[in-house]
């Protein structure tokens, strides 16, 4: 009777049943079948025992099929009749519920047995009650796979149970993480156990809003004692003072003699500096940029500048943070694009009087005449963006819709510093003139 019943009106039949079952928690409600031919229409009359002829639809309760399941010669009902038919077990979707609760309720069990200081134990029945800082991305790890999971989150019940026993105990977060679990970059943020951490550490430090920036991130861990990699974050300077007095006077002061720039990586800068007060920096977003001014001038004229390379690093935050501090002012310029004008607007959020646009305004970009067609999405982005220096900026910018790189403004930025600086000597060559400026490019 079973392959009988493999007819695809009955699977049709059963598969509407199982669902029924499924969302109804039971034996309730009906089944509609439509559009039934001649020959469907003779099978579930003999299914059902019942005329159903000449009927394209028929409703046919649960209650009903349970009875001629039993009554037939398989002699059982339609509930374990669907579990043989499909070879897998039923579960109604409150039962469905339920084991999800039981299991989680089981997860939690597990990692609570683990726990030994009240700060995870807190965090932990928090977390089960889905109101646990990192709850989402537990959740998520715990949907995608639920062993890998539980062992993340029983690493960070370690973790966080020797920080909490271990106060002003400091250790770099590479070496932690090897211990942990013998790979020094398990606990970078852009694995999921390394987000987990970081949300049991505002537990921890009971934060509930953090900064999410790689500096904010980096002072969360350093509040616990994890210190993170301090000479891979660096930023290139030239012609930056420092006072006599300070012990590394010398450095700077060879440098600039001779014209070189220095790479300073975050652990130099976090040594206290005695930066000579009230200097005119000057910053650039490119790297080219830099290197083609540090040509241009002299190792007399050679002006303090940063040079951020792109998005400023944590080094170089700090760097300038320490300038600010000693009473300079940043002059910056960068791209006119969406990611240079939303850089700049970060510092001059961050250094307010301290910050200076440097050739970075409409007057600058309009005198440009090539750059590079925005799409869109795009101007769309530029849109977004308020620049507190310059109203008329991105309104001119929208009217262009054309990007401008510093590249293309260096003669201004050099003749800034130094005016006696020719185009000659700053581009290294005479001036060019290609044949195929923006404005006659026709797409």
């Amino acid at each position: 009777m079973l392959d009988y019943l493999q007819q695809p009106c009955f699977e049709r039949l059963f598969t509407q049943a199982k669902k029924k079952i499924k969302s109804l928690n039971g034996l309730r409600g009906a089944v509609i079948l439509d559009h039934l031919s001649p020959e469907d229409q003779d099978l579930i009359s003999g299914f059902l025992g019942k005329n159903c002829l000449g009927k394209t639809k028929v409703k046919i309760p649960l209650t009903v099929m349970d009875e001629v399941l039993k009554n037939s010669p398989l002699e059982m009902g339609l509930c374990p009749f669907l579990e043989l038919y499909f070879s897998e077990k039923l579960l109604t979707n409150r039962e469905i519920s339920e084991v999800g609760e039981r299991r989680w309720a089981e997860f939690f069990q597990r990692l609570d047995q683990e726990a030994q200081t009240s700060v995870t134990q807190v965090w932990l029945t928090q977390l089960f009650e889905g109101a646990g800082s990192g709850y989402r991305t537990l959740l998520a790890r715990y949907q995608e796979n639920p062993q890998t999971a539980f062992e993340e989150a029983y690493l960070c019940v370690k973790a966080l149970d020797y920080l909490a026993t271990h106060p002003g105990h400091k250790i770099r977060i590479p070496v932690f993480a090897a211990t942990l679990t013998g790979d020094p970059h398990a606990l970078d943020m852009e694995n999921s156990l390394g987000r987990l951490l970081y949300y049991g550490l505002q537990h921890f430090l009971g934060k509930s809003e953090t900064d999410y920036t790689a500096e904010g991130k980096r002072a969360l861990f350093r509040e616990v004692g994890l210190l993170d990699d301090d000479v891979s974050s660096s930023v290139i300077v030239a012609g930056l003072r420092v006072c006599p007095e300070d012990p590394r006077f010398a450095v700077f002061s060879g440098a600039n003699t001779t014209g070189s720039p220095l790479i300073l990586p975050l652990r130099f800068l976090e040594m206290p500096t005695r930066w000579q007060p009230g200097q005119r920096v000057y910053m650039v977003e490119n790297p080219a940029v830099f290197s083609t001014i540090l040509d241009a001038c002299t190792t007399t004229s050679l002006p303090p500048i940063i040079c951020g390379s792109g998005q400023p690093s944590v080094a170089a935050l700090t760097l300038l943070d320490q300038l600010v501090q000693a009473g300079c002012v940043i002059h910056y310029s960068g791209d006119f694009d969406v990611k240079g004008l939303e850089i700049a607007t970060r510092l001059a959020q961050r250094y307010k009087q301290h910050f200076q646009p440097w050739c970075y305004d409409s007057e600058t970009y309009l005198v440009v005449s090539n750059g590079k067609t925005m799409f869109s999405n795009q101007l769309s982005g530029l849109k977004r963006i308020d620049i507190p220096w310059d109203k008329q900026l991105v309104d001119r910018m929208k009217e262009r819709k054309l990007f401008v790189y510093q590249e293309s403004f260096i003669e201004k930025l050099v003749g800034s510093i130094q005016p006696t600086i020719s185009a000659t000597i700053v581009l290294g060559i005479n001036k060019i003139h290609f044949p195929l400026a923006h404005s006659a490019i026709m797409v």
